[in-house]
């Protein structure tokens, strides 16, 4: 596909000028027409072109614009990528085989390769492949999709012509898809939002290009509005838009309504409608596709808003308002008070004033829509207030604390006491106080000189909690887990207490008096009192015990299993009947369980003691069952035990 003009969804707003934005880097160039050369045809050559606008990731999009490869196929290199990036439009890789995004950090790339480098995995053929986190190397765990030849009916893409390149995102899915000359080409599932953006949603998106030893000179063309924005348009009344459908293959273009429109034919009419309408247009894009667009346009007339002044006073000496308008378009905003003009201008939408009064605010937009409104500035000089602020704590947590205290209007005939004594050379709101006291500010107006005072009360605390840990079990393989016991904290009745381990394991219960660990080794309790921070630590050592006894001989299984989901019996599997309670899991190294029924023909098997049996789909009925086993726990013991089991339902 040769030269083709990219089609886009664009509408602006007549008047706006809302022109697209692009930040070039290193060696890229502006050459006309949203055409930007990332690499002439020099060697170790390094440009980035980037959007303006970031892409939000929680929403679809689909960008479509033409790259061009160069001339040069044998000697040619190294190629171009798109890429979403968090770092900035300031952004700029390396030169050389990694084509401007090798090790580019957080980031997703698509890579038009047309440079065979054996040391990335690359194929002979130009190609495309998707990564992220600037890893090319299509070995690599950064490699997400491909490679896959660029062109499926052609090696080379380095043939001097403008290939359309379509880039498709469904964050439903987190599917992104490649088209190469409006032909799928590859996609690849993931997450960008929490894989790689870590839950950043909005991201920056361009391309970037690099040349090493080898050149070529590497262009991409984008269009206005590559973004689709404006679609939804807030027009004057009596104004006029630009509606901007993007480019068909045919240059035939079908609008309805055609009322008030001044070229229903053109890709781009101008709509002047006296009242809310809607337009649609159909057409037939660049890869053949038919395209629907709709354009809702709301008229109204022009309002401006102002934000609320602030107060002057001795503390404020000046207000800045703000003022917004309905539409999205430049204006020119005038600025009066009592007939005298202020302040004029375009998109002079912000005034500052020192001056108490009323004031008006002109705005036009939009070929003579005028809007007006009126606002009041209020001076407050009223006598000094202060305030010393809320009592505060010192703790192990904040060994000091920051009084700052608030006075209006502000004084620098300031001065501060602890217990009645004065603070010499503290005359700021501010003092930072390291004992538990009373301390007073003094404040004199700078004009009337009256003094108003507060105090504030530092109390102090630091109760630390104490541990007392007392003897505890040890590990065996018929109590493979055990809690820590015998563990009290004392001075401290609001506290927080967190387990570790370096060596050992804790299985449950990090926060309580009594965790379960399964792991000999060192356990070490913090204990933090809630109201004052300070914390206190102790290690207790869990061993294992070979020093104990299992008789395996009262080995039994129960001669009933009735399934019902009533939570009895519901699951059958041996006990110690010399020990109901002793935990079998860890016991056995060779268990070998079958059950036949009353023919003699086997309808369970299980190597695993804790898988048990429920009766599966059988029938009411007595079975026969056989265990062979053999145990290493306290000395091998070997055996088998054998019975007749009841099935009740």
């Amino acid at each position: 596909m040769k030269h083709f003009i990219l089609f886009t969804i664009a509408i602006c707003h007549l008047l706006c000028g809302h022109a697209q934005t692009y930040f070039l880097n290193g060696n890229a160039q502006n050459i006309g027409d949203d055409c930007y050369q990332l690499t002439g045809s020099s060697t170790n050559q390094n440009g980035t072109v980037w959007y303006e606008d970031q892409i939000n990731l929680t929403e679809p999009f689909d960008l479509q614009f033409t790259m061009n490869f160069g001339t040069l196929d044998t000697n040619g290199a190294d190629g171009v990528c798109f890429v979403l990036q968090t770092v900035g439009t300031a952004a700029i890789g390396q030169s050389g085989g990694g084509m401007g995004y090798l090790n580019f950090g957080t980031s997703l790339g698509i890579e038009f390769d047309t440079w065979q480098n054996n040391e990335y995995g690359d194929p002979s053929h130009d190609h495309i492949a998707i990564e992220k986190n600037g890893d090319i190397n299509h070995s690599g765990i950064g490699n997400i999709a491909g490679p896959v030849q660029a062109d499926p009916l052609d090696i080379n893409i380095e043939d001097g012509e403008d290939h359309v390149t379509r880039i498709v995102w469904n964050p439903t899915d987190h599917i992104i898809q490649v088209y190469f000359d409006c032909v799928f080409r590859l996609s690849g599932e993931i997450d960008l939002i929490n894989e790689i953006f870590n839950g950043q949603e909005l991201v920056y998106w361009g391309f970037t290009a690099a040349t090493g030893g080898s050149f070529n000179n590497q262009t991409v063309c984008l269009q206005e509005n590559i973004l689709n924005i404006g679609q939804d348009i807030s027009l004057c009344t009596g104004g006029s838009v630009e509606l901007q459908a993007g480019s068909s293959i045919d240059g035939v273009y079908n609008w309805t309504p055609t009322t008030f429109l001044e070229n229903p034919s053109s890709p781009n009419p101008l709509a002047s409608p006296p009242s809310n309408a809607t337009y649609q247009v159909s057409f037939i894009d660049l890869c053949n596709q038919p395209v629907e667009l709709s354009f809702a346009i709301v008229v109204a007339p022009l309002v401006v808003n102002v934000s609320p002044p602030q107060l002057i006073n001795c503390n404020q000496s000046s207000t800045t308002i703000s003022a917004s308008i309905n539409v999205n378009a430049d204006a020119n905003y005038t600025w009066t008070q009592s007939g005298n003009t202020l302040a004029t201008g375009e998109n002079i939408s912000s005034f500052t004033t020192s001056t108490p009064g009323t004031y008006q605010l002109a705005v036009s937009a939009m070929d003579g829509c005028i809007a007006q409104n009126e606002f009041t500035v209020i001076q407050d000089l009223s006598v000094v207030n202060v305030s010393a602020g809320p009592d505060l704590f010192i703790n192990c947590v904040n060994s000091s604390v920051l009084i700052s205290a608030s006075i209006n209007p502000p004084s620098n005939l300031i001065s501060w006491q602890f217990n009645n004594v004065i603070i010499t050379g503290q005359v700021g709101n501010q003092h930072t106080a390291t004992n538990p006291g009373t301390y007073t500010l003094s404040v004199a107006h700078p004009v009337s000189g009256c003094v108003a005072s507060d105090d504030v009360e530092i109390v102090s605390d630091f109760t630390t909690p104490t541990i007392t840990i007392g003897e505890q079990d040890s590990l065996t393989c018929i109590f493979p887990i055990l809690p820590i016991q015998n563990v009290d904290i004392g001075a401290s009745q609001n506290y927080t207490i967190q387990w570790t381990t370096n060596e050992g394991n804790i299985t449950g219960g990090f926060t309580t008096l009594t965790p379960t660990v399964s792991v000999e080794g060192n356990y070490l309790i913090t204990a933090v009192d809630n109201q004052s921070g300070c914390s206190a630590t102790d290690l207790v050592f869990i061993g294992e015990s070979n020093d104990f006894h299992v008789d395996l001989s009262s080995l039994v299984f129960p001669n009933i299993l009735t399934p019902n989901g009533d939570a009895k019996n519901d699951r059958w599997s041996p006990f110690l009947r010399d020990n109901v309670h002793a935990d079998l899991s860890n016991v056995f190294s060779v268990y070998n369980l079958k059950i036949f029924n009353r023919w003699g023909a086997l309808v369970f098997e299980s190597k695993n003691f804790s898988s048990g049996w429920n009766g599966g789909e059988l029938a009411d009925g007595v079975f026969y069952y056989l265990l062979q086993y053999t145990s290493n726990c306290d000395g091998t013991q070997s055996g088998k035990v054998d019975g007749h089991v009841h099935l009740m339902r």
